[in-house]
């Protein structure tokens, strides 16, 4: 009968050798000249074990069971090792746009492992409507300045460069916050009133001048002069009463 008695070495102090055996060991055991057993170390064989995933799943890092693969990876069939922090038989692709789980190296993205990872940024976009601009270094519209004009737009989001305002001409005005320039001004008091080229209302107030006919808006709805002002200019045509104002308050 086989004996292997192990742990008499740590009772009687017997030197244990060290043999590897892949088979069932018969009369493997010696007795001394005292009757006793001589203890013997069995080394233990160890196999890898192997995970075979089919096309669409990998076997992540610690794991024996395969999982699916996303859809911003490629992961083919294949069989491979069990590893605690390698994973196998997936490769992220070089976009993506989704959480990435278990699909790296010790099931995170590259800590302790060489993984890397390209970020994909998209331009933020910033509308502001007519009368507004972009400055830069910012996400928020601003009133336009005087003897400016802003159209409006959509503007890319840039750290050193101002969208969306444009000085007016020489010989041109412009309130703040408005689109437009205008070519004279009708002054009323201590108040104005923008006037331009071009024939908004009807009817409307006609200036002319050298260099042409200018106008000034008119609408029957009570109507202050222009965005600064506290006053009405009015005028009555064919017995109706209007009211005279500029692009910044009607008409524009």
């Amino acid at each position: 009968m086989r004996k292997i008695l192990i742990s008499l070495s740590l009772l009687f102090g017997y030197n244990a050798y060290a043999d590897l055996f892949t088979a069932n060991v018969v009369d493997g055991c010696s007795v001394d000249n005292l009757g006793f057993t001589n203890p013997v170390s069995i080394n233990a064989v160890f196999e890898p074990k192997n995970i075979t995933c089919s096309a669409g799943y990998f076997l992540p890092a610690n794991n024996e069971n395969c999982e699916m693969c996303s859809d911003e990876s490629t992961c083919t069939a294949g069989t491979y090792t069990f590893n605690e922090t390698k994973s196998h038989g997936i490769v992220l692709n070089n976009t993506f746009l989704q959480n990435q789980a278990k699909s790296c190296d010790n099931n995170l993205l590259g800590i302790g492992n060489n993984v890397s990872i390209r970020a994909v940024f998209e331009p933020m976009n910033i509308t502001c409507r007519p009368g507004y601009y972009l400055t830069a270094n910012n996400t928020e519209c601003s009133p336009c300045l005087i003897d400016n004009k802003c159209i409006g737009g959509t503007y890319t989001f840039n750290e050193t460069i101002t969208q969306g305002i444009e000085p007016c001409p020489n010989g041109t005005y412009a309130p703040g916050g408005t689109a437009y320039c205008y070519e004279h001004i009708l002054h009323v008091g201590e108040d104005i009133v923008y006037l331009k080229s071009d024939k908004l209302t009807t009817p409307s107030l006609n200036i002319g001048m050298n260099d042409g006919i200018f106008y000034a808006n008119m609408t029957t709805e009570p109507t202050l002069m222009n965005k600064d002002s506290e006053h009405y200019l009015k005028l009555e045509f064919n017995n109706t009463v209007y009211y005279v104002c500029d692009d910044t308050t009607c008409g524009g």
